[in-house]
């Protein structure tokens, strides 16, 4: 990306007792404001130069206003193409009157300075303009490009976005889908969620909803024979309470409800596969992409390979090849690399490593990997798509 910015340079200038100066100044007598710049452009400086009386003969009865651009070394040329504005402000500060040009400045020694403007404002417009304490207030905005030439191109990773096919729900639509839940009306199933011998919870739900929006949960219940059926209970008790409740909270709304950090991502991640809700698993992808960081990216990247997430983890690869240094800094400090198992024992050399050069070998072996995606397991379908991130 090159990410050239404008620069914009706003004076405001009030002229007291303006009513008398209309009438009795000469034509070419001239107010000027105080001198302006700005340190983006340190080669040019601006001016507002005021005729009340017109600056020559052929403009009296009508006001000039200049801008007048000069360079600051007397020595150097300068070029510089501007859109200037010019506003009589009223005593609500709402212009009165207002013009709008672009000019070309072109400051030439030994000279050194080169006005645009305007050379009759009729004087009626001008008197419209005057305050009740009988001033002038003019604003001026200069807005400009600076030299181009000295803008480098930078390269930006690309955060992308996985396209799901959406359709508006009205709010109402889902707060009641919640409500149904939370208040357990009409509820002919019990989930009782969480490890045998650890902390358990019960969720009522409706078994229509399971079967509208998991495969899984189609099969099991509709047959009379199942004992899911028979006992209208499902133990699920490999995944947390919170995790069973995020899937729960989809099914009945359609969306993730609940703040969540990596690994609980990774629990609902894995509860989505396991009862073939992907639109769920889908979601969680891209709450991780919404937040990924150099904190995280290390785990991210893990959970991406282990389930196959491929946006994740080119998203990760792309994200971190140009923060190397500071995201070993980053996990130096936390003490997070030595959790990357999965990554340092399948892809780094043997034998024991320091902390920094864990992560500094993970990140290397990572970008390599993404130059040669041949080296990177395929999914179960034998075949792995890569994208190619344009810059």
């Amino acid at each position: 990306m090159t990410n050239v910015e404008s620069v914009v340079l706003t004076q405001r200038w009030t002229v007291s007792n303006f009513d008398s100066l209309l009438k009795l100044s000469q034509p070419g007598s001239c107010l000027r404001s105080t001198v302006f710049k700005d340190d983006a452009v340190p080669e040019a400086c601006w001016q507002l130069c005021l005729y009340p009386g017109g600056k020559r003969e052929e403009n009296a009865n009508n006001v000039s206003l200049f801008l007048k651009m000069s360079a600051t070394s007397p020595s150097k040329e300068v070029v510089l193409k501007a859109e200037y504005r010019f506003y009589f402000l009223d005593d609500n500060d709402e212009p009165k009157f207002s013009n709008v040009n672009v000019g070309e400045f072109h400051a030439k020694p030994p000279k050194g300075g080169h006005s645009w403007g305007l050379r009759n404002i009729p004087t009626t417009k001008v008197q419209n303009s005057i305050r009740q304490d009988k001033s002038l207030v003019i604003s001026c905005h200069i807005e400009l490009i600076p030299d181009v030439s000295k803008v480098p191109c930078k390269r930006v990773p690309i955060t992308p976005s996985l396209k799901l096919p959406t359709t508006a729900v009205p709010t109402s639509f889902v707060e009641r889908e919640i409500r149904m839940f939370d208040n357990m009306e009409g509820t002919d199933m019990t989930i009782l969620a969480g490890p045998v011998g650890g902390e358990r919870e019960a969720f009522q739900v409706h078994t229509y909803k399971l079967r509208a929006h998991s495969d899984v949960f189609q099969m099991m219940l509709s047959h009379d024979n199942m004992r899911e059926v028979r006992d209208k209970q499902i133990d699920i008790n490999d995944f947390s309470p919170g995790a069973v409740r995020a899937m729960i909270e989809f099914i009945y709304s359609g969306g993730i409800r609940t703040e969540f950090d990596v690994y609980q991502a990774t629990d609902v991640m894995q509860i989505a596969e396991k009862y073939q809700i992907l639109a769920l698993k889908s979601s969680c992808e891209q709450s991780l992409l919404d937040r990924l960081s150099v904190n995280n990216v290390l785990d991210c990247i893990t959970q991406a390979e282990k389930f196959n997430t491929d946006v994740l983890y080119d998203a990760c690869i792309d994200f971190s090849s140009s923060r190397l240094l500071k995201i070993v800094k980053i996990n130096r400090k936390m003490s997070l690399v030595s959790n990357q198992s999965h990554i340092t024992k399948s892809h780094l050399p043997g034998g024991p490593q320091s902390t920094s050069d864990h992560a500094t070998a993970c990140m290397e072996q990572l970008c390599q990997r993404d130059a040669h995606p041949s080296d990177r397991p395929a999914s179960e379908d034998g075949q792995r798509q890569r994208r190619l991130s344009t810059h």
